[in-house]
Formats: structure tokens, sequence, C-alpha cells
């Protein structure tokens, strides 16, 4: 019905109706990608981070917001970790650096860092035990990528296989902290 020349708006737009109702034909075209489609289309440890939150919301109903990821030359062993209480995930650049350089393909980097986010993000959401930690992660990567993807098989088994390809490069510690720019992009702002 046209009133004073002006049409309704799901005439308009072909948006959601203001009556609730979804139109089918205007999202049938969309597809939903699954998250193994997702981390394959994955340029970045933001879009990494954004799939693991969505991956974790998925399988245990939890999200967080806020947080940001500072990159420190560790030691080896150590991945990453987080200090209760506070909004910052920290990741081993040394470790990270290294794996970029024996990597064979770009998917192997980035299922090194969904795989140490992971476990990080679990401590943010109030998770502090570590092998309740491990546990979750793993659960949470087969039911997001199956049995047989490099995020589950690290899971299951640590990056300990990892650290010994790697071993003959020096641990590093340092103070220079990089602040990982478009990290949780869930905590920005949309107002310009």
């Amino acid at each position: 019905m046209i009133e004073n020349g002006i049409k309704p708006l799901e005439k308009q737009t072909g948006s959601i109706p203001l009556d609730g109702s979804i139109d089918r034909f205007a999202i049938k075209d969309r597809p939903l990608l699954s998250p193994s489609e997702k981390f394959e289309n994955c340029k970045n440890i933001g879009d990494v981070f954004e799939l693991v939150k969505e991956t974790v919301e998925r399988s245990i109903g939890l999200r967080r917001a806020g947080l940001t990821l500072y990159l420190v030359d560790l030691p080896m062993n150590v991945g990453g970790f987080h200090q209760i209480g506070s909004n910052a995930i920290v990741m081993n650049r040394t470790l990270l650096r290294a794996i970029e350089g024996m990597a064979e393909s770009k998917n192997e980097v980035n299922s090194f860092v969904y795989f140490i986010l992971l476990h990080e993000y679990l401590h943010t959401l109030g998770y502090t035990e570590e092998e309740r930690v491990r546990d979750l992660a793993y659960s949470i990567a087969v039911s997001s990528f199956g049995h047989d993807h490099y995020i589950t098989r690290l899971s299951k088994k640590g990056f300990a296989n990892i650290l010994k390809q790697i071993s003959h490069i020096p641990s590093r510690e340092g103070r220079k902290v990089e602040i990982v720019k478009d990290f949780d992009r869930s905590s920005m702002s949309y107002i310009g």
C-alpha cells in the first residue's frame, strides 16, 4: 500500500520487513561458509582471531570483546599467555617468526596462530586450569574443523613437535612490545 507517495521499507530496499519476517529470497544467495572455508580466507592475525571468537561462541556460547594482542620475544617454550584480569593476550614473536620461516604455507602459520590464540582466548573467558583449556581447545577444534585438520592435530599434540624442528633457533627475550593493529574488531567503534 502506498501512502503519501512512500512505499513500505521492505518494498524499497529488499531488507528485513518491518513485521520481522525474513525475505528468504534476499538472503538465499549469500553462502554460509564453514569454519574451514573461513580459515582458508584468513589473511592476517585479526582474521584468524575473528574465527577463534566465532568458533568458541558456536561451541561454548561465550564471547569477549576489547582484547589487545601484544607480540613480545619470549622463551621458545612459551607460545603465549594471558594475565588474568587483563585485556591482553601476549604471543611469542620469536616463535611466530620461526614458524613463519619454516612453514610451507600461510595455512600452517595461521593454524599455529589459531592454536595459540584459541588457548589464550579461553583463558580470557575465565578458564584458568591448563588441562581444562587444552581439552576444551581440542574439542572446539574437532567440532569446528574435524579430526584431520592441522589445527586439530596441533590442539591434540601441542606444539612440542614444532619446538623440536626449531630448537636450533635461540630464545630471545626482549622488552620491545609490538601491538597488533586491527586485532579485536568487535571492540572497534563504528562511528566515524
